[in-house]
This record gives structure tokens, sequence and C-alpha cells, in this order.
């Protein structure tokens, strides 16, 4: 964590050249937010404007202090995203991190009953978490954005890629997916340049193929440089590594589609060994920590033959993978017409301190299942499947995509899904979920981790117990009616996957709630609630007058309501490929938009009837309930997203992120104010009972190296100063924020990939 991140949050005024973080006030600028290398905590201070439309002014008022606070969980149960690394702490066995597609790392101490935020990630993507005794104290773990340390267990860490390619702005510059220590010595480390979820980098997937380059980096100074050492297997993706044996001579790669590729000479030279095995789709190695000739290596699905996909499974070497024999006695494994549903193995790991234990999984959704062999692979045993007990509160299969063995103690492990965490003592004879309490059936606890990628935050003071949060995939509607001391996913009925993009309480009655489902251009129709989220109806197709679900141009983007001429129905308007769709009978049929192309976004101002809607190249009032429209003088081009503020009727705060000028406008009824400057704004809020208060967060897509966004900015003087504060975030890429009106200090934030934060935002006495 920076020197700058440790300031407290009342900060006088500095310089906007400075760095921008928690506590600190900055002042307008008008160039972009930029994050430095190996951190996410640098800015340069963009934020904040007092520049009109036409007009560029900079001033510098006084700022308005803010009380310090720290972000904690909201707790709405986890996982709901994608677990890429589980590793233990080697000197305590209750510490575990955990690492995710996109979701940063996470920590417990104490085996999953509370878990704590980790700081300093150039960007989120993770890939193998590395704890072993030999490095000494310090765990490395492979991302897209290069390696990474942590000297303090895993809460803090740096980016460490002296000596290899430079930073690069528009892709990963060499992703890593592994780290591994020479068992013979503690200073010397390999990186392997690959990811095992197959995302494209450094250069592009052509024609489904990987297009990396295979490398392997050494460092011999405990990371502090590395260079290139060799090409393992040229444009291979390797997704894992291993060491086999004590003397770090003989080093073993599974590469995707390119099967094993080993090396006995402590990874100057490589040599490609796939005798004996069905396919070369291979997604895991690891080789026996004594034993320099035994190995296993877990595959995939292989390609068709005869109309059905080659089946993965476990095969075994003793000759250093010269050839490779079958180890799948116990394992189910059937083969389909479908790569998807074809038995395919993701993981294969040993116990340290029992080489001949040894864990592998399944992740075919059908046949998703968890297995144990105690005779080094000669045969398995069933340890966990769909019939497990578990909270389950995102209904996915126990698809195990990572597991990880304590190195002392074979009994002990845990493994990670798209949903679920569980862990075990007891070597897999009863497990306990890691993250998620189940009080009673259908209502789940978080205990502080979650995966989700949110989109939207929704309160209503008619029902202030309430809360609704939508996020992708599994998240698409999650609810709490007792002030978040337990969740609820009911929309599943009608939506069990694929996301939600917003919902919003019917204005005429709050036990009415509609839900625009979907994510990307995935349209999955508006689920619509009549007795406050309890139960849904799907409104879909062309009987509503909406497209069907499925893929349309442009995706889902908006939803909003307001009280129709009759006080028994709801007005409710939409946005689905970029076509704004008007309902007048509480969502029962809808009619397209005739005048208005390209639409972005739609919402309703504070005074409940005023409607915007935001365009590519403009912005559009409308005072008849969106019957038409009028485009607003000097609006800001390329708006991505509109906000109303409750305490001001007829305002309207508009985002163009990563689009024309950037940042947040605010029109007050009669014109414009740029209040904020930041091409990565994604989402502002305002205090309903204070508009001096406003929260706007930032983000940026994945895909290159070092992330810009800079998380949370707060201003308590109307957007004339702000405030960049991410204490007790776990990273500083977010989508969403609002102000709970039942409760104005408290602020909730949404991450892209670690769930839900919130924080009290309040003035300074005297402020």
């Amino acid at each position: 964590m920076s020197t700058c991140r440790r300031l407290a949050i009342v900060a006088a005024l500095v310089a906007a050249a400075g760095c921008s973080s928690a506590g600190e006030t900055t002042t307008p600028s008008s160039t972009a937010t930029t994050a430095s290398t190996g951190s996410t905590d640098a800015s340069d201070g963009s934020a904040g404007s007092t520049a009109t439309t036409g007009t560029s002014t900079t001033t510098e008022p006084e700022p308005v202090n803010l009380l310090p606070a720290t972000f904690t969980h909201l707790t709405e149960p986890g996982v709901g995203g994608r677990i890429t690394s589980i590793a233990f702490d080697p000197s305590d066995v209750d510490r575990l991190l955990v690492g995710g597609d996109m979701l940063g790392i996470a920590l417990t101490d104490d085996f999953g009953r509370s878990w704590s935020s980790t700081t300093g990630m150039a960007s989120w993507e993770i890939g193998d978490i590395t704890a072993t005794p030999a490095a000494d104290g310090r765990i490395w773990t492979g991302t897209l954005s290069g390696p990474h340390a942590s000297d303090d267990g895993g809460l803090t860490w740096s980016l460490e890629r002296t000596g290899m390619p430079p930073i690069e702005s528009t892709r990963y510059s060499l992703p890593i997916e592994s780290v591994l220590v020479d068992p013979s010595d503690g200073t010397r480390l390999l990186a392997f340049s690959g990811n095992q979820r197959n995302w494209t980098a450094p250069g592009a997937l052509l024609d489904g193929q990987w297009q990396g380059d295979g490398s392997v980096w050494v460092s011999e100074n405990a990371g502090s440089s590395w260079s290139r050492l060799a090409t393992v297997a040229p444009g291979g993706n390797i997704r894992g590594a291993s060491f086999a044996g004590t003397d770090g001579s003989v080093v073993l790669a599974a590469v995707g589609d390119q099967g094993v590729w080993v090396s006995t000479d402590a990874g100057a030279s490589w040599q490609q060994r796939n005798d004996g095995l069905p396919h070369a789709n291979a997604y895991d190695i690891v080789g026996h920590p004594t034993d320099a000739s035994v190995a296993w290596v877990a595959l995939g699905e292989g390609p068709k033959v005869n109309g059905r996909h080659v089946a993965g499974g476990i095969w075994r070497t003793a000759d250093a993978g010269v050839t490779w024999q079958p180890a799948n006695e116990g394992l189910d494994i059937v083969a389909n017409s479908t790569a998807n549903d074809t038995g395919s193995f993701h993981q294969i790991v040993l116990a340290p301190s029992d080489p001949d234990r040894l864990y592998t999984s399944n992740v075919a959704p059908g046949q998703a299942a968890v297995y144990r062999s105690d005779d080094g692979g000669g045969s398995w045993a069933r340890i966990a499947d769909g019939s497990t007990p578990r909270p389950n509160a995102y209904e996915g299969a126990l698809r195990g995509y990572d597991i990880a063995v304590h190195p002392s103690d074979p009994d002990r492990i845990a493994f990670g899904s798209d949903d679920t965490l569980l862990g075990s003592t007891d070597g897999g004879a009863t497990w306990t979920d890691l993250t998620t309490d189940a009080p009673r059936p259908g209502e789940f606890a978080g205990r502080g981790y979650s995966g989700l990628v949110t989109t939207d935050i929704v309160f209503d003071t008619r029902r202030p117990d309430e809360v609704i949060l939508l996020a992708f995939d599994g998240g698409n509607f999650i609810q709490s009616v007792d002030d978040g001391a337990t969740w609820r996913r009911t929309v599943q009925s009608i939506s069990l996957w694929g996301g939600g993009v917003e919902a919003v309480y019917s204005p005429t009655d709050p036990s009415t709630i509609y839900v625009l489902l979907g994510q990307f251009s995935n349209f999955r129709g508006i689920g619509r609630s009549r007795d406050g989220g309890a139960t849904f109806d799907l409104l879909v197709g062309a009987a509503h007058g909406l497209p069907e679900r499925g893929n349309v141009d442009g995706g889902a983007d908006g939803i909003t309501a307001l009280a129709g001429a009759d006080a028994g129905a709801d007005t409710i308007l939409t946005v689905v490929g970029r076509t704004l769709y008007r309902s007048a009978d509480g969502g029962a049929t809808f009619s397209p938009d005739g005048t208005l192309q390209n639409v972005r976004d739609v919402a309703v101002a504070g005074d409940g009837a005023t409607v915007f809607a935001a365009t590519g190249g403009a912005v559009f009032r409308s005072v008849d309930g969106g019957l038409s429209f009028t485009e607003l003088a000097g609006s800001p081009p390329g708006v991505s997203a509109l906000f109303p503020s409750a305490a001001e009727p007829d305002h309207i705060y508009a985002v163009a992120f990563r689009d024309g000028p950037g940042g947040v406008h605010r029109f007050d009824g009669s014109g414009w104010t740029q209040i904020f400057i930041d091409e990565f704004a994604h989402a502002v809020a305002v205090d309903p009972t204070d508009p001096d208060k406003i929260a706007v967060v930032t983000t940026e897509p994945a895909f290159h190296d070092v992330s810009n966004a800079t998380g949370v900015y707060l201003s308590a003087d109307g957007g004339r100063t702000w405030t960049n504060f991410n204490d007790g975030l776990p990273m500083t890429r977010l989508r969403a924020v609002e102000f709970d009106p039942n409760e104005p200090d408290r602020v909730v934030v949404g991450t892209t990939g670690r769930g839900f934060y919130e924080v009290s935002f309040t003035k300074a006495t005297g402020g």
C-alpha cells in the first residue's frame, strides 16, 4: 500500500500531480487518471472540475473535510465468480488465500469464518498462487499482468517484473500463470507464461488457438529481477507447471493443445512428451516431490472422434514423461457429442507431506465431482459432488476448478468453483462452506468473501429494510428484506443464470419490482414481481412487444419506471438492443420508440415525472412520460449512463464512460456543468437528503497490464472538490454506487469481481 493511501481522510488540499488516493482531496485537472506500474493506488488527481459546457475554468475552493471511515463487505453470499487458485500458508493451517479469474485475491485467517481484503494488485486476473516453505515466507502469484509477490502473508502485493517486457497500455505484455520456487534453491524462481482460463494475451485467439509465446522466465535473486530462460512450447499457453524431485532439474509444463513438455536441465531446454496420452488438451500437471521420474497430468476434453469428444482424465508417468499410462480407476468419466458435457479434468494436486495422496476433479457439469486417491492414482474415490450439502446460493454445478492441500496436513483441503468454496479437515469425509451460511432454506448470509461482478444497487424509502443487488451470471437478483442480515435469489425460477442489469421499484406499488435481465449482448427478459420479490414472472418476446431471449445488438442497458396516468398502472421504460421501449400498462405490453436512435440509457428524474434518455450523440428530455423527447442544448456527447438525484427534482447526472469528454456532467434544469473529469468514471450517486454529497466510482475493462481505475471519489461540496477514498476495498475497479435513502450517510459500492462494500460518508464538524 502506498504512503498516500495511509493519509487521513481529513486531508488538506494537495497538488493535482500528487497521489490521489485514500483520504486525499483533489482539485481540478483536465488529464485522464492513470495508474503507475505495480500499483493501483497512483493517480494524477484528475477527478473534480468546475468546467461548464463550452468553457473550461480551474478553481481551488476550500475542501469540505470528511470523517475517516473504512469500507466493509456487505455480506451478500459468496462465491459468484470463477475461483482459479487456492493456497494454504505453510506456516498457518487456518490461513487460506483464494484468487479468481478477475476477482483478485482474498484472505482468511480462520479457515473461512471471516475474510480480509488484499491490496496492491496491478490488475486482478489471478493465476496460480504459490506458497511453499522453500519461498522463505514470501508468497507469489501469477497474474495476467505478470508475477506479484507478498511479504506479509498475502495482505499486500507488489508487481515484480523487472527485466520482463515493458508495461503495455492496450494488452497484456506477459501473462504469467505460475511462479515456481526451486526446491533446491529458494532464491531461484521460474515464471511460466500462460493463462488457465485461455484469455487472450499477449496477442489474440486466432481460429480458436492461443497466440502466446510459451516462455519461461528465471530469477536468481528471489524475484528482484527476471530474464527469459527458454521457450517451453512455441505459441503455447502454459496452464500449469511443476518441479519433480528435489534437485530442481526436472520441470514439467501442461500446455493447452500441446500436451506435456518436460525439461531435465532446470528449464533451460524442453521436449514434448505425449506418448500414451489420448490427446493434448492438458490443463494441469504435478511432479512427485522426491522422485523426479513420477508425475501426473490432468487432461480436459479432447477432439471429436466418431461424433463424440474424447474424454479427459488423469495419466501417470514413471519415466519423466517418456511414456504415460491412464490412472482413471474409480473416476466417472463420460464422453459426449458436446465438449462442455464431456469428462474434463482441470486439476491434479498432491499432498506434499504424503505424495501418495492425490486430489482431482471432473468439471463437466453433469459429471462434476471431486476425487481422492490414497495410492498415487492407482484408484480413486468420490468425495464431493452435486449431493454434497452446502448453501449453494447460486445453484451451479460443483465444478472443482482449483484444489489446495495444506503442506503439512494431507487431510486439510479446499476447493473452489464458480459458485462455491468448500473446505475439509478430514480428507473430504465432511465439508464446510467457507464463504456462506444458510440460516434457513432459501436464505443466505455471507462471511466477507464474494466474487460478484456488480451492476446495480437499489433502495426504496417505502421499504426501509430492503436492498436489491444485481451482478453478472448468478447475481441477477439478490435481495435482502431484513436489512442485510440474510439474502435470497428468487428470480432464479425464471432466469437461473445470465446476469442482471438494473432493477426498479414500482412508483405506484412498492411490492412490484422490475428487473432487466442479461449481460453484454445477451438479453434475458424483464422479471416482474408483484409480491415484493418473492416470485417473478417473465416479460419477454413478441407477446409483450419485446425481443426474444438471446443475443441482441447492443444488449440490455437500462430500465426505469414512473407513475402512469392511471394510478394502478406503471409506465415502464427500458432500453434493449439500443432501442427504447415503453409500456403504459405495468409491463404487460411494450412498444418501441420511433424517434430516438442508438439509445444507451433512460432514467426518471427525482420529481418522478421527467424522463431523460441518452443516445450516442446527446441527452434528451421528456415531460410527457416518454411519449416525446426534446434534445437538451449543450448536452455532452458519448453519454453511456444517466443517474437521477432524489434531492434535485429536475436534475440528471450523465456519465460518459471512456467516450467524448468523459467524466460526470450535471444538468440542473437549465444547463450543463462538468463536475468530474475522468474518462473511467462509471457511475454516480447523490445523497437524497443533501445534494452536496456525491459519490463517483471508476472502472476499466480488463485485458491490459495495469488498471487505470482508481476507485471511489467522494465530494461533500457539490462536486467542487473530491476525495479519493479506497480504504478497505479489495480493488479499485468498481461499477456501481448508491446512497441508502433510509440511512443517507451510508454509501454502497459494487466492485468488478469482489462483490459489494459499504462505508459511512459524513462531513466533519464545521464542514
